[in-house]
């Protein structure tokens, strides 16, 4: 999961007729941390008007050999307060996700960046 691109689209809970909204997260590195399930994963956010690149510790839980990237009530600088959880699987994420009372659906594909 470093030097990787998650692209893909999100819904919002209760406005299912709309077309779901492009987001797009940028992976730079991920680093197994020395407390539990615990990643430092440094991410590019870009959603809307935001774009933003900061590193988060982020609980990473394993169904299996899948790894799921949970967050509780994470509060990331200048976006939010935010909950998901989102399933990896080969090339392709999907998950929920909730920043205050809006929630709603992810998915997309996983693209290798080049080197």
């Amino acid at each position: 999961m470093t030097n990787v691109k998650l692209v893909g689209q999100f819904t919002v809970r209760g406005k299912e007729n709309d077309k779901p909204a492009r987001d797009e997260y940028t992976i730079l590195s991920a680093t197994k941390m020395e407390n539990g399930d615990y990643w430092l994963i440094k991410a590019r956010i870009q959603y809307g008007k935001n774009d933003l690149t900061i590193p988060m510790p982020l609980q990473v839980k394993w169904a299996g050999e899948t790894p799921v990237i949970t967050l509780d009530n994470v509060t990331i600088p200048g976006l939010g307060t935010f909950s998901s959880r989102v399933v990896i699987d080969g090339s392709m994420y999907a998950g929920t996700w909730t920043h205050d009372k809006v929630g709603g659906h992810m998915f997309g594909t996983i693209e290798k960046l080049p080197e």
